[in-house]
């Protein structure tokens, strides 16, 4: 009993000493929650301290943006000439203050010499803005700010005067609608004579806007949020026990297993808002040849076939484009219901969705760097236009990794062949030029029939002869296209495409600049001012240099494989597939190179070279990557690439990219409408000045001319399919004032006039 008593009493004290332990460790906690809660209190004072100066609206802020017209895509001009006066008249459509003016001259040299001024006067001829420049100092072909403070006041009209002094620059036209988002309308006059065109001028224009200093400082609200979760975590969880948990993250199993693929979403995301955003919302990108493109998709897709103006009631087969391009455009507006402009930008989405699986198909884990080729600049600018060369890039990366795998497995199966065939054929109707994939082939069965002939091996025969059925078929069918386009249209491509005179000087001078554009363009930049001021010998060297480089490369290559290869041949190294797209890409330069120096087309630029660009880079990377693989560089630079496309993808939701209550495109539209408002249906407009870029928007509207000489009678001929004659008012005039055309023709006119409408309508009919 006593020792339980004892031991009851020692257990007693045990307790006790627990308890004040316990006491002096809660103590300890309630302190330390204490400091937590102060420094919580701190850090949520601080926060809120730079929140509110964040919020707080800087004073005397400006916003200054860049409004600058859309140029003819054809090199149309309107020319200063020295010692004349250049008149442009300015309606200010609304109250607005610059900082400069925009202009963008061409036709000036590196030892031009001499001024260009430019005065600015109100409606009572007091000046506002006056700016004297040196010729020098502009670079030819891009826009250039003209400095100097000026202000507008709605409905008055201002008077611009260009004039230039020991220099002759030229300005680009701006086809009509292409200034519209200008904040005047500008009428240019030259000798006095009104012009129908708009010239390359643009402004600063210069706002009074309530900015915040948060919106000064890009950023800095999320990043002052983020610092005060992180002070807030280390406080309450220790730094040690935070540093530790994000440790535990397998972050580098989780980019292993799916870095790839996520890389390629957000590669495939930000480029599909890059087109939506800039060439629909934010922009209209429409040639001449898009508007081309947009019409015989608009006749496809109301079922009047691949015909010039179908719409129109012409019969004409269309020839001077294959129809491909056209039919994928018409297909999307059947499944979607969208319109004709909108549904290119989905086939350009689609491509691009498209061209990433088959990198992914073919290159695996490694698919996210060759998913860095289309961001070449050049690939970009072609999204965003309608034009065939996305598609057809499409079609030729297929064709050569086709070819490349018929070329290295042993025995391929016949479906390889088909597949080949019918990359080609995709490629030849998407664009004429892609026949040139079978003069590729022809290269290759060479060689196959060289290794036959060296080995006796049958491997190497049947590979040849599949290959030369299947390019015999494929040919076969699209000389059979041809022969349609022939038989329908009368020229197997639509137009003549003889030799026309040209300045090869120049050609050859563009054709250096084109491939110097190529190459910077690569790395998603242009060509830097520095190297652009280089005199033709200069960027010949740099572009020699460029080409050597690039050939030491394919070299390098050629000997890594020989020496991984006992039995090596160079018949079996032109096979792998990195040496197929390079191979592909040179003969599409080097033909295409050849082609132009002999026929009638437009001069060098980046849309005819970036197709082979696009195969060069995959081929020349797939060469490289042996030799960066596993360094820790090349993880470094993934991880880099992939936050730089997350923030670039946030910026443009950030920066309103998608908002659609500034659709350009669909202000433009209503443009279009309100300009063909007195158009009836199945019409031919006579001097038509209607904006270019409308011509798919009614394809029931053809262009036509009327010539001293014609009869009324002749006007029923020549454009029978169409119900209606339209000319403007104030043309038709002009036509009866000069007294050179036919009574039949006159009279239908006057008859019009009396109508008092903004276009004279004439039924085409013998009635």
């Amino acid at each position: 009993m006593h020792r339980d008593w004892l031991g009851s009493d020692e257990s007693s004290e045990t307790v006790r000493q627990k308890n004040r332990k316990t006491g002096r460790i809660g103590n300890r906690m309630k302190q330390g929650f204490g400091k937590k809660i102060i420094g919580s209190l701190m850090i949520l004072a601080f926060f809120g301290a730079v929140m509110l100066v964040l919020t707080h609206t800087a004073q005397n802020s400006v916003r200054t943006t860049e409004i600058l017209p859309g140029i003819n895509p054809d090199p149309v001009y309107v020319t200063c000439e020295e010692g004349e006066s250049l008149e442009v008249s300015l309606q200010a459509k609304e109250d607005f203050t610059i900082s400069g003016f925009q202009v963008l001259l061409v036709n000036m040299g590196q030892d031009s010499r001499g001024t260009l001024r430019f005065v600015v006067t109100d409606p009572s001829s007091e000046i506002v803005f006056s700016q004297t420049i040196p010729v020098e100092t502009v670079t030819p072909g891009k826009w250039f700010l003209i400095a100097g403070n000026a202000a507008f006041t709605a409905g008055q009209e201002y008077k611009l005067s260009v004039m230039a002094d020991s220099s002759s620059p030229y300005f680009m036209q701006v086809p009509a609608g292409e200034g519209d988002k200008l904040p005047f309308v500008e009428q240019v006059y030259k000798e006095g004579k009104a012009l129908e065109w708009g010239i390359s001028l643009g402004v600063n224009r210069v706002e009074q806007v309530k900015v915040t200093y948060g919106e000064i400082f890009y950023y800095s609200i999320p990043t002052a949020l983020l610092a005060a979760v992180i002070l807030l975590l280390f406080l309450w969880a220790g730094k040690e026990r935070v540093f530790k948990t994000i440790g535990r993250i397998p972050f580098g199993t989780f980019i292993k297993k799916y870095g790839n693929d996520l890389f390629l979403l957000l590669l495939f995301v930000s480029i599909c808002i890059s087109i939506y955003s800039r060439a629909y919302l934010k922009g209209v990108y429409i040639s001449a040849d898009s508007a081309g493109y947009l019409r015989e998709a608009v006749n496809l897709a109301a079922g009047n076939g691949f015909s010039y103006d179908g719409l129109a009631g012409y019969d004409t087969w269309f020839a001077n484009w294959p129809i491909l391009y056209p039919a994928l455009i018409a297909a999307v507006m059947f499944l979607t219901g969208a319109k004709a402009y909108l549904a290119s930008k989905i086939v350009a989405m689609v491509t691009a969705g498209l061209i990433l699986l088959v990198l992914r198909k073919c290159f695996g884990k490694h698919a996210w760097l060759y998913g860095l080729c289309l961001t070449n600049i050049g690939y970009l600018n072609l999204s965003y236009y309608t034009w065939s060369e996305i598609p057809f890039m499409l079609f030729l990366l297929c064709f050569a990794l086709v070819l490349s795998q018929i070329l290295t497995r042993e025995r391929p199966a016949a479906s390889w062949y088909m597949a080949l065939g019918l990359s080609g054929i995709c490629c030849f109707l998407t664009r004429y030029y892609g026949i040139f994939v079978w003069i590729v082939v022809g290269l290759y069965l060479l060689a196959l029939i060289g290794l036959y002939w060296k080995k006796k091996e049958k491997l190497f025969l049947g590979k040849a002869v599949r290959l030369g059925v299947t390019a015999f078929v494929s040919g076969v069918l699209s000389m059979g296209y041809l022969l349609i386009n022939k038989v329908m249209n009368g020229m197997a491509s639509g137009v003549s495409r003889t030799m026309w005179w040209d300045d090869y000087q120049t050609l050859t001078n563009d054709l250096i600049e084109s491939l110097l554009t190529e190459f910077f363009n690569i790395f998603s930049l242009q060509i830097p001012e520095l190297i652009e001021g280089f005199p033709f010998q200069i960027k010949l060297f740099v572009v020699a240099g460029i080409l050597i480089g690039i050939g030491w490369l394919v070299f390098c290559n050629w000997e890594a494989y020989q020496k991984a290869h006992g039995d090596f041949n160079v018949a079996k190294w032109a096979f792998t597939r990195e040496m197929v797209l390079v191979s592909m890409a040179v003969a599409y330069d080097v033909i295409f190179i050849g082609i132009r120096y002999v026929s009638s087309m437009d001069s060098f630029y980046f849309r005819f070279f970036e197709p082979a660009t696009f195969l060069l880079c995959i081929g020349l990377l797939g060469m490289i990557l042996p030799y960066v693989k596993g360094k820790r560089g090349f993880h470094y630079f993934a991880g880099m690439v992939t936050v730089l496309l997350i923030t670039s993808v946030w910026s443009v939701f950030y920066n309103g990219g998608m908002d659609r209550s500034d659709n350009y495109y669909q202000a433009l539209e209503g443009q279009w409408e309100k300009a063909y408002e007195q158009i009836p249906e199945k019409s031919v407009v006579i001097f038509n000045d209607i904006d270019f870029r409308a011509s798919f928007y009614r394809p029931d509207v053809v262009e036509g001319m009327i010539t001293p000489e014609d009869e009324f009678a002749d006007l029923l001929e020549t454009y029978y399919g169409s119900d209606y004659l339209c000319i403007r008012a104030e043309f038709a005039k002009t036509m009866l004032e000069s007294g050179e055309y036919k009574e039949s023709v006159e009279s239908k006119l006057r008859e019009g006039l009396g109508k008092e409408m903004e276009f004279v309508v004439v039924p085409l009919s013998n009635l």
